[in-house]
């Protein structure tokens, strides 16, 4: 038998597949066209009848993919792909429909070549300055599927990506998927990130599950996921399945509408989407962890399907001033097409950069210096001070970057006011009556934390200490206060990125129903971010072994302080009876706060100097007859009963009560001296 009865043989076979009819024996030897027209006479009935058949055809979809698919198999059991071309070709022509292949993930297209690898090698080397090795790993990387034939159903590949912030993770990948993408290795350029952060509980599950489902039905050939050390366990339980299997099987039902998944509301669902699918997608996990950490998220047998783990090493120096003399070489060209100026750059300002270079941050903190430059240029032009043309110089001077515009010196970053800021907080704590421990403690803080981040910049390892703490005493000690304080002061010194104080109590944290705790803790905690998470009365958290959602509440912080422990601070803070009950609730919380500050009552003495403070914020002075009966009464008060005396709140009551009573006799006695407060204004009884 011909090739060309093979054809005719396999077309007929379809055609009865869909339409239930027998070709050869009705259509031998005229197309469907003349044999409608043929039959019914008039070109009238046959467009009706063609326009029926039509729509007949295109009603049954999943029938013309199934016959596609054994299409696919006739290719693979003997016809080739001319062949199959033409059968597709006589099928359109004889009923007028088009077979439209089922939609598929593709993702890459051949393998690269050796001239395509030198040139890929070549880009990406003048690109990412001093990671050599890393380059070539990620080219093995994205190779690996096309040299090895992994399994079709899973992953093309699955690897990691590890360095320091600032050293270049992101660029990498991004401009490796670039490089292949234009030499149509892979079909799209798009990199999607995925970060693992965003999601903290269960309450989050469909919004992660819309993610990752708009990722991989995406263009794009390559998924990454970042921030999975602090990821909800049950999701990163979801991808170590992906990777591991190629699918994730869904644990409800869910439809697709408007290209987004969303849970379906009903029982029976056509077209249900029951999994998820990455065959054919690079899955690239990004950290600046310890591939330990790695495991401890995901679990040993994940690190089994890793196939490449790619290093970013620290940047040598020789390749630093070449990254430097490209950056400063990009701020020439931007001032010349933006702010029509010619930039000069004297050596002095590469220097400077060089010695200030912050191994850390890595090429982050050179381009900190760029971008400041420019920003502080540009400040300049919208002042007008620059004309078309003009030749600017930078360089430095008193160890600072300056821009010579007109004779006149212009900083090119902005002052540094730390010292100011150390300084101001300093005095405000100095003004802070008693609690000299408390002011000896925090002060002892700092002298370690600048050394500690020294040692970062210099890329050294670092000693880091615990900086959560509980603060017990009774209210009205200045707990509060001296959180508010301490909060201010790591900004300062750096050793937290806002600065912010947040003060909830139980009812911010512990939720009213089942799932409700674990994402609200999580809300507040986030919100601390970068500054100091202050929950006052603690203790009230741990109600018994029975209080589950305060157990959950707990539970939620700790790991959160685990995982955020470079940018919060929690503190504590209690009755020292109950706190010392509270740290015997959960295993981690006792070690987790190795400070433990006690804020003791304040002294009769103490509690007068208070409010000497607070009646002059508040425009007033106390006259010096009031001054030592004002004091008695506080140290009576305070031996009483100092626990429920208000300790600081004493003092304000006092000054405040005392402001009414001197109202009333000022309206009785107008020629008084107005901000003055006597001893009968105070109700000392």
């Amino acid at each position: 038998m011909s090739k060309r009865d093979d054809i005719t043989k396999e077309k007929e076979r379809l055609m009865k597949e869909i339409l239930g009819k027998d070709r050869g024996a009705t259509y031998d030897s005229v197309n469907a066209k003349d044999y409608l027209e043929n039959k019914d006479g008039t070109v009238k009935e046959t467009n009706s009848m063609m326009n029926e058949l039509n729509s007949i055809l295109k009603k049954q979809q999943k029938d013309l993919d199934e016959m596609v698919a054994m299409s696919k198999q006739v290719s693979k059991d003997g016809l080739n792909e001319e062949a199959l071309n033409r059968l597709q070709a006589e099928i359109e022509k004889d009923f007028g429909v088009k077979l439209e292949p089922k939609e598929e993930l593709i993702v890459t297209t051949k393998e690269v070549s050796k001239d395509h690898l030198d040139e890929i090698k070549l880009e990406l080397n003048n690109e990412i300055i001093g990671q050599p090795e890393a380059i070539d790993s990620i080219i093995v990387a994205f190779r690996r599927p096309f040299v090895m034939k992994l399994d079709n159903d899973k992953a093309s590949n699955s690897f990691v990506v590890r360095g320091n912030t600032g050293s270049g993770r992101h660029t990498l990948i991004t401009k490796a998927t670039r490089a292949l993408y234009k030499r149509q290795i892979l079909l799209s350029d798009e990199v999607y990130t995925i970060d693992m952060g965003l999601y903290t509980s269960s309450s989050q599950e469909q919004l992660f599950l819309q993610d990752l489902y708009m990722a991989i039905k995406g263009k794009g050939a390559v998924i990454c996921f970042e921030n999975f050390e602090v990821g909800y366990a049950p999701f990163l339980r979801m991808i170590n399945e992906l990777v591991t299997t190629g699918k994730m099987m869904l644990n409800k039902r869910y439809i697709v509408n408007q290209g987004q998944l969303v849970e379906s509301q009903t029982g029976l669902v056509s077209q249900a989407v029951n999994s998820l699918s990455v065959a054919g997608k690079y899955l690239v996990f990004i950290t600046n962890q310890k591939l330990s950490k790695v495991v401890d998220s995901f679990g040993t047998t994940f690190m089994d399907y890793i196939n490449d783990v790619i290093e970013l090493k620290p940047i040598e120096e020789k390749y630093i001033i070449q990254i430097i003399d490209n950056k400063l070489f990009e701020l020439e060209k931007k001032s010349n097409n933006n702010l029509y100026i010619n930039l000069v750059i004297n050596e002095d300002i590469k220097q400077f950069i060089l010695k200030s270079y912050d191994k850390h941050n890595g090429i982050e903190s050179i381009n900190d210096y760029i971008n400041s430059f420019y920003k502080e240029l540009s400040q300049v032009k919208l002042h007008d001070l620059l004309e078309k043309n003009q030749t600017v110089e930078i360089l430095v001077k008193n160890d600072l970057p300056i821009a010579l515009i007109n004779d006149e010196e212009i900083n090119l970053i902005k002052k540094d006011d730390k010292e100011k800021i150390l300084e101001e907080i300093n005095a405000e704590l100095d003004e802070v009556v008693g609690l000299d421990m408390v002011k000896n403690y925090i002060k002892s803080l700092q002298s370690h934390i600048l050394i500690q981040e020294k040692r970062k910049q210099q890329g050294m390892k670092t000693s880091d200490v615990s900086k959560h703490m509980i603060f017990t005493g009774n209210p009205g000690t200045g707990k509060t206060t001296i959180a508010r304080l301490i909060s201010r002061y790591m900004k300062a010194i750096g050793a937290l990125s806002q600065g912010q104080l947040v003060e909830v109590t139980r009812a911010d944290l512990v939720g009213r129903y089942v799932g409700h705790t674990a994402p609200l803790t999580m809300q507040v905690i986030k919100s601390a971010l970068g500054g100091v998470l202050f929950i006052d009365e603690a203790y009230s958290l741990y109600r018994g072994k029975d209080d589950s959602f305060g157990l959950e509440a707990i539970d939620t912080l700790v790991k959160a302080m685990e995982d955020y422990r470079d940018d919060l601070i929690v503190i504590l803070a209690g009755y020292s009876k109950e706190m010392s009950t509270f740290l015997e609730s959960n295993s981690g919380l006792k070690s987790r706060f190795p400070n433990v500050i006690n804020f003791p009552d304040y002294t009769g003495e103490e509690l007068m100097k208070i409010a000497l403070v607070i009646a002059t914020s508040k425009g007033y002075k106390v006259d010096e007859n009031a001054k030592q009966p004002l004091q008695d009464y506080f140290t009576k008060v305070q031996a009483n009963n100092s626990k429920e005396s208000g300790n600081g709140r004493l003092a304000r009551n006092e000054v405040e009560e005392a402001i009414l009573a001197q109202s009333d006799r000022l309206v009785k006695n107008p020629e008084a001296n107005i901000d003055e407060l006597k001893l009968e204004d105070f109700r000392l009884n």
